[in-house]
């Protein structure tokens, strides 16, 4: 199975420490990362840093606003990070009510998707809670992104602590909804008390085992390890959630 992290669990320390704390993930044990923000460095400074430790770039979440401005800025830079995936991680709070703003969006996920396959990229969209809430007229924001994208230009990254936390069973919703568009998962786990909080993988309610048989099944290429915010430090954190996978899932 392939997996990673995505870099966005230990912002605070590569705001401090930007290569070193990706070789101490390296020490851990990740090989592979899925970025959130580049932090000033170039795509070649990055490339060579990863080539000369055994780590890799899969995929990065940029966002929205960058998205719209320049993408072939962000999808050059994947491109010489030799990513696979470029992924939309979140949408203005203003809009997630709106249906119009969704179909709008859905046209330019579309338009993302073509312009990355010119750069050997496939383009995603990682979900939180708000694309569940009802609209006025029945449907959802996930409906909506999910009836109105094109299958072969836009895939669905989907976020399993998220789609709980929505009401639904994670393994259930992506064989429903999102079935073949699946390229990678995010994995965290959810306490299992009222507040619903995050917390290190293993150590919550979410069967990951289910999750991982079913997303196999529908095609799913890798599994991103993620800790939106942690009691702990973070490096100790996503250690944590790495032995987990790895004593339950590696082969």
């Amino acid at each position: 199975m392939n997996f990673g992290l995505q870099l966005y669990s230990v912002r605070d320390k590569l705001s401090e420490d930007f290569f070193g704390t990706l070789k101490k993930l390296g020490d851990i044990g990740y090989r592979a990362f899925e970025f959130a923000g580049y932090y000033d460095h170039s795509a070649e400074e990055i490339r060579k840093f990863l080539d000369s430790n055994g780590l890799r770039a899969v995929s990065a979440h940029v966002p929205i606003q960058l998205l719209e401005n320049d993408p072939e800025k962000e999808f050059e830079f994947a491109r010489k990070l030799g990513m696979e995936y470029v992924i939309c991680p979140f949408l203005p709070k203003e809009n997630w009510e709106n249906a119009d703003y969704y179909r709008k969006v859905a046209n330019l996920f579309n338009e993302l998707g073509e312009k990355a396959k010119k750069y050997g990229l496939k383009f995603g969209y990682h979900n939180h809670s708000f694309e569940f809430i009802v609209l006025k007229d029945g449907t959802t924001g996930f409906d909506i992104l999910i009836e109105n994208t094109d299958p072969e230009l836009v895939f669905f990254e989907p976020d399993v602590y998220w789609i709980k936390y929505a009401g639904y069973e994670p393994s259930e919703f992506i064989e429903n909804r999102l079935k073949n568009r699946i390229e990678i998962v995010h994995l965290k786990d959810m306490k299992g008390d009222e507040t619903k909080e995050m917390t290190e993988l293993g150590t919550g309610i979410i069967d990951f085992k289910k999750i991982v048989a079913t997303t196999l099944k529908l095609g799913a290429k890798w599994y991103i390890i993620e800790q939106d915010r942690s009691s702990l430090d973070s490096l100790e954190s996503v250690k944590m959630s790495f032995n987990f996978f790895i004593k339950n899932f590696s082969k």
